[in-house]
């Protein structure tokens, strides 16, 4: 169990604790051949000439769609206790061992991303009943998932270069609604804390709606906790 209480005041680099800030990259890079092997086209060879050329329009025309960005906050952990995580501004996260999960870190990221509404808009228009083009819409909501891992990557590597210096690394995300496998077992950190997280901001305008459900508009977007953990 870690108390912030306990732990003597360290000085940051460059990102300091309560920061708020948005970050914005691309365009997405989106490679039709890891589209069509997550369809199962495992011999690309034997790919209908058809099927890869929608791979590949699909993916140029996803990258000029999707605008990805994020907001993120860097904030302290007042305590871990069993199965629950306290910040310092009083937030409450539980039903996950955070401290194994986040490597015991003293202050975490939260944060929110997404690509944008165009391509969740483009995807409906796909399916649209006067013009149904079911291979079109499954591309690009491939093509979306894709777009919200470059994101998510792209997000990472910002972080790290912005806490460069202090002697600290990043975690693995902790998202709401993932599982993790901990102590061997499965557990799975619920949807609904997606709130909590959400809370986090205040009144920050952020990139992405929650709704009642718990599910993020626009639907190609994701959310969660890095942990920055001193590195012995």
């Amino acid at each position: 169990m870690f108390d912030l209480m306990t732990m003597e005041t360290e000085s940051r680099g460059g990102l300091m604790a309560d920061d708020i800030w948005s970050f914005e990259a691309g365009p997405a890079q989106i490679d039709p051949i890891k589209m069509l092997r997550i369809h199962g086209y495992r011999d690309l060879d034997k790919v209908r000439p058809v099927i890869r050329k929608a791979a590949e329009d699909i993916a140029r025309r996803s990258e000029g769609l999707m605008v990805p960005e994020a907001r993120a906050r860097r904030i302290d952990v007042a305590a871990y206790d069993e199965e629950r995580l306290t910040l310092v501004d009083g937030t409450v996260f539980e039903d996950v061992a955070f401290e194994n999960v986040l490597d015991g870190a003293r202050t975490v990221v939260a944060v929110v991303l997404t690509v944008g509404r165009a391509l969740d808009e483009a995807v409906i228009a796909s399916m649209d009943k006067g013009a149904f083009e079911p291979l079109d819409a499954l591309f690009l909501e491939t093509a979306g998932w894709l777009g919200i891992e470059w994101t998510t990557r792209a997000f990472v590597r910002d972080l790290q270069k912005r806490v460069e210096g202090e002697g600290v690394k990043v975690t693995r995300r902790l998202g709401p609604g993932y599982q993790y496998k901990i102590g061997g077992a499965q557990v799975n950190w619920p949807l609904e804390q997606q709130r909590q997280l959400f809370s986090v901001f205040d009144d920050a305008e952020l990139p992405v709606t929650l709704m009642d459900s718990c599910a993020m508009l626009p639907k190609m977007s994701r959310s969660g906790l890095y942990g920055l953990v001193p590195i012995n």
